[in-house]
């Protein structure tokens, strides 16, 4: 090491020649340490440029959001399989694909025109999942309003037969109950189908955020309308709704599975997972699902390619589910069939909305699983790779779940932070998501692998 502060009379008693070749192997050093630097910079960068290549052909249009339409799903999955075979992971069996049937309800074209305006689909409207083909042309003509949940239990389901519902969830001023919520519309119209009413239209206005897509794997006798802004106060006076929806009661999707043998224990498996499927198209508007989850995709194939050539202790398990944005069904699938014993899972990720991380990482069944939490904290600790590492309870919210009440021990993590927030919109494109801690987040979980016994 160079002491800047030697003085005089020591540099004084030194021999010149050996200062020389000390020198220039001093600079040597120096050269050959950052060459290496570089190089782990670059290292770095191509993880980083794996990760952004993954979330850009995921949610390109040709992916059609990953859905059920134009077959998204199998697209999506195809290209997954051919990276983890391209990587040097290994299928289980003879394939990477385990499939199994859904239902679904796909809204393949929808237009709507109110008075002369015509509006764009997943920005200023969109309809549920759930809706019927139709052609409706409504002139002139009055509804039944309802802006609370005390009107909405008192409205006659009777009455309702051919009629026009327009629900009002943001009125500002109600003097008796309280603002409708989701939750609570839905539930009131399953009441109706379960009653077999049938109105003529029902719509959902006065959104206060942006609109969010309810796919279906149901078909109801009704069409559902949701409008941005405040259209109707007293009567319509015209809209113009056509719908081509396409219900499929046997529509075969697939996970996909690979695995990378452990150098040691090779019967015994760390599991990581996501889900690959998102909301897919409604008309023309596609919902690309950046965020959701082609951001976990994207971290578990990384993740994939690293252990692909650096195998740890442990043998890896990569699953990739479809099906998860309508109701979890892919994960359960795999965890009720699944191709290993799960009683040689050692432990489980399950990684969702992975593309922040400014705020930290959010842990859930991390104070269940306590012991692989703690050692999370104690990684973050001594490497301070995020703000903090939030152990939070248990909740049955994602593909964890299905595992977890076969007794696999596991955690749901996602990163978090303002820098991006679109969820369940047609806003969820990419554009700004940045993979903030990418590295930080893959250091945290392959440091994980190697400490966790």
């Amino acid at each position: 090491m160079i002491k800047t502060h030697t003085s005089s009379c020591v540099i004084s008693r030194i021999n010149f020649s050996k200062l020389s070749l000390w020198l220039k192997f001093s600079i040597l050093r120096a050269y050959i340490l950052m060459i290496f630097l570089l190089l782990s910079m670059s290292s770095f960068s191509q993880s980083y440029r794996y990760a952004h290549f993954c979330l850009d052909t995921l949610t390109s249009n040709f992916m059609s959001g990953r859905g059920y339409q134009d077959s998204g799903d199998k697209k999506a999955a195809t290209f997954i399989a051919n990276e983890l075979k391209y990587d040097g992971a290994k299928p289980i069996g003879d394939t990477f694909f385990q499939s199994f049937d859904i239902s679904i309800n796909n809204i393949n074209s929808v237009t709507l025109q109110i008075e002369k305006d015509t509006l764009k689909t997943g920005e200023d409207f969109l309809v549920f999942g759930s809706s019927p083909s139709c052609d409706l042309l409504i002139e002139n003509e009055k509804f039944i309003a309802v802006n609370s949940d005390i009107t909405l239990k008192k409205v006659k389901n009777e009455k309702l037969n051919n009629k026009i519902i327009i629900i009002k969830q943001n009125e500002k001023k109600l003097k008796k109950g309280k603002y409708l919520e989701q939750r609570d519309i839905f539930m009131f119209l399953q009441r109706l189908c379960i009653k077999k009413i049938i109105p003529k239209l029902v719509i959902i206005q006065g959104y206060d955020n942006k609109l969010q897509y309810p796919i279906s794997t149901v078909q109801w006798n009704f069409p559902v309308l949701m409008l941005k802004e405040n259209r109707f106060s007293k009567k319509i006076e015209r809209l113009y709704l056509s719908i081509e929806a396409n219900y499929i009661e046997k529509y075969q999707t697939q996970n996909v599975w690979a695995k990378v043998e452990g150098t040691k224990c090779k019967d015994s498996f760390f599991v990581f997972t996501a889900h690959y499927d998102h909301l897919g198209r409604c008309g023309n508007a596609i919902f690309k699902g950046a965020a959701d989850n082609a951001s976990g995709t994207s971290v578990v194939m990384d993740l994939a390619r690293y252990f692909s050539q650096h195998p740890a202790e442990y043998s890896i398990l990569f699953i990739f589910f479809s099906g998860e944005e309508i109701g979890l069904l892919g994960s359960e699938y795999a965890a009720t069939h699944p191709l290993i014993d799960l009683n040689k899972i050692k432990f489980l990720f399950n990684l969702d909305m992975c593309g922040t991380g400014s705020g930290g990482v959010a842990v859930i069944n991390g104070q269940k699983e306590n012991k692989a939490g703690e050692l999370l904290k104690a990684i973050n600790d001594e490497h301070l790779y995020f703000k903090t590492i939030n152990l939070a309870e248990e909740s049955c919210n994602s593909d964890h779940c299905p595992f977890v009440k076969r007794g696999v021990a596991a955690h749901f993590l996602f990163t978090y932070g303002c820098e991006y927030n679109e969820y369940h919109t047609v806003y969820d494109n990419g554009d700004g998501l940045s993979f903030t801690k990418h590295i930080d987040f893959c250091n945290l979980l392959k440091e994980f692998v190697e400490k966790y016994r």
